[in-house]
């Protein structure tokens, strides 16, 4: 038997890598599988899946304005700079635009950073592009929201 934590990868590598063989309409209708994918390998600390869930240009802009390449985010995951314990999807939205998905949406997130804790909901854009045949993040920018009491 396979644990779900594996299953959830390995069943979202799929449905990532089945974009290759589909029309440009399925990304809009499989993004929030690739999406959780995604989150799922950040989240256990899977460098080797997200290696290729990422492009090489990658620009990957935290909430905190630091800004790293995909080996540098690679590099901070792998070290454990960055721990992320979950990111609950709350909202997506997908579009096409210039042979790109851009996804827009929100996130609750569980982690730390340099070895402090941070709880936080933010929104972002995240910019999918197809190469080698599979769909790969190439640029995400995400924002803190206010904490409302």
């Amino acid at each position: 038997m396979i644990p779900k934590v594996r299953s959830t990868l390995i069943l979202g590598s799929l449905a990532f890598i089945g974009f290759g063989c589909s029309g440009f309409s399925a990304p809009l209708a499989d993004i929030e599988s690739v999406e959780r994918a995604r989150f799922a390998a950040m989240t256990h600390q899977d460098i080797k899946s997200l290696q290729s869930m990422l492009a090489d240009d990658l620009i990957y802009c935290h909430s905190n304005g630091r800004c790293e390449t995909k080996a540098q985010l690679l590099e901070s995951i792998r070290t454990g700079r960055i721990v992320y314990h979950s990111v609950e999807i709350l909202s997506l939205r997908p579009r096409t635009a210039a042979g790109a998905v851009i996804v827009n949406g929100s996130i609750a997130v569980d982690g730390s950073m340099d070895g402090l804790p941070l709880k936080m909901q933010l929104v972002y854009m995240g910019v999918y592009v197809r190469r080698d045949g599979q769909w790969r993040l190439a640029a995400w920018q995400s924002a803190r929201l206010p904490v409302v009491h």
